[in-house]
């Protein structure tokens, strides 16, 4: 018997776990499905199977991975969620209570799972290679079929891989490859990186590790046509900090902030290290070569209230923790190794997406959701950015809803960089139920075109990829 879950606001309201699987063979629809948006929207984020350990403290981003699939097609929308079957999972299930560590912490584990792998695969859900795969990224990806949701298992790259790989890899549109890479590469803790090329057979072409100023938490990280970007954040990681009762991350301002980069096709001893004054991002929209600059446009803060200070403090609205769209930029002909920001506008926004197609190349429509308010609260505003223009255009979804990350759909057949549509999850709050809603990508004020209608609240989740049928 699985026990209650603790009031904790992560386990309440939008967040709460929705606790089951289900099946919906055709939503009803308000508004019209386009006839010509055609393909299968996955979205991943955590839906924890049995509440926390006694003493343990729950975190959001550590809930079992549950993949949500809207099936559109003909102006019809099916829906099917299946928990990850990863063997942190079969495990606990087995069990009927938590058996790991929130963060997979040894000193509140059980003794039974040390050396069973911990992988949420709650995170991200990515395609290629005509793979399917559900990322965290502290362990290796999972497969995951594509219709029934079935999990396949991990992927190693054929054995070369037994380290972390990003929940945020990058996919060139030119040569087809996936690349990716993973902090704390030697270990929890370690200052290492592991730079990773897949290319579009499936193959390893590229794998070496390489060393950071400092141990931090990376989240994500920059790919353009001619060079990769690792961004070191003064959000450290510490063994030894934990180990003494102090925390595992924490923010230090004053290490800075330091850009690995490295040409594509280099080596390790290739990386050039740029330097800036204290930020922090969690989510780049894209990043492009522009003769010797190197550009890439970001939701990034000042600091992050994430991880306390040294001296337990969190950072404050003072501080500039509020995320915005800025641009960060390096000049491989400036021998200075600085970095430039641009802010490229004041509004609180995340999860920033483009056309998945234009990534690592120049660009020029970008998607976000955030607030009008001057706090980083709930998101209500859906925000199209034209980076050519500078124009921002938004669609308020009510002060009662809440929406999530929203990903470009192009429409079958299209050949323009924002010929498609916009699906994003939303919140209910008063009915307490969620819907999908269909956007054209370029006439976001208009309001959505269609909205399914579920019949069930999906918990706030993280990151999605629609896949065309074409």
């Amino acid at each position: 018997m699985t026990a209650p879950f603790p009031n904790d606001p992560f386990l309440q309201g939008y967040f709460a776990p929705m606790g089951m699987e289900c099946d919906a063979p055709d939503l009803v629809v308000e508004g019209e499905i386009p006839s010509d948006l055609a393909g299968t929207y996955y979205r991943n984020g955590p839906d924890p199977l049995h509440p926390p350990r006694e003493g343990d403290a729950y975190h959001w981003f550590d809930g079992d991975g549950m993949i949500q699939a809207f099936h559109i097609e003909d102006g019809h929308v099916s829906w099917r969620n299946r928990w990850v079957r990863s063997e942190k999972y079969k495990v606990e299930r087995e069990a009927g209570q938590s058996l790991f560590g929130v963060f997979n912490n040894p000193m509140t584990g059980d003794a039974s799972v040390a050396d069973v792998e911990y992988n949420t695969a709650n995170t991200h859900i990515v395609h290629h290679h005509g793979k399917l795969l559900a990322l965290m990224e502290g362990a290796l990806p999972t497969e995951i079929e594509h219709r029934t949701l079935e999990t396949k298992g991990t992927v190693s790259f054929g054995g070369q891989i037994d380290g972390p790989v990003t929940a945020h890899p990058k996919f060139d549109p030119v040569t087809g490859d996936m690349v990716f890479f993973g902090y704390s590469a030697k270990g929890p803790g370690s200052s290492a990186l592991r730079y990773s090329v897949c290319d579009k057979a499936g193959n390893l072409t590229k794998n070496l590790f390489l060393e950071a100023p400092f141990p931090s938490m990376v989240h994500d990280f920059f790919v353009t046509q001619t060079h990769v970007i690792f961004p070191i954040f003064p959000l450290t990681t510490s063994i030894e900090r934990a180990m003494a009762g102090g925390p595992m991350l924490a923010w230090e301002p004053d290490k800075g902030t330091h850009f690995g980069v490295l040409p594509r096709d280099g080596e390790a001893e290739d990386v050039r290290w740029f330097n800036m004054e204290a930020r922090f991002m969690f989510h780049m929209m894209n990043a492009w070569t522009d003769g010797t600059k190197l550009h890439a446009d970001v939701t990034g803060s000042n600091a992050t209230q994430f991880a306390p200070q040294l001296d337990g403090k969190l950072a404050s609205d003072d501080d500039g923790i509020n995320p915005t769209l800025r641009r960060w930029t390096m000049d491989l002909a400036d021998n200075t190794n600085s970095i430039s920001e641009e802010l490229l506008d004041d509004m609180t926004c995340e999860f920033p997406r483009t056309n998945d197609d234009f990534m690592t190349v120049g660009y020029r429509h970008g998607w976000a959701v955030g607030t009008k308010d001057s706090g980083f609260t709930a998101f209500n505003e859906l925000i199209h950015y034209d980076t050519e223009t500078g124009e921002r255009k938004t669609y308020s979804l009510g002060a009662d809803k809440m929406g999530g990350e929203a990903v470009f759909a192009p429409r079958v057949g299209a050949s323009d960089e924002a010929d498609g549509y916009l699906v994003m999850l939303s919140y209910d709050a008063p009915a307490n139920l969620s819907e999908l809603l269909v956007f054209e990508a370029l006439n976001i004020e208009q309001g959505p075109l269609a909205t399914a209608k579920l019949p069930v609240r999906i918990p706030a989740g993280f990151h999605g990829t629609f896949v065309p049928s074409h």
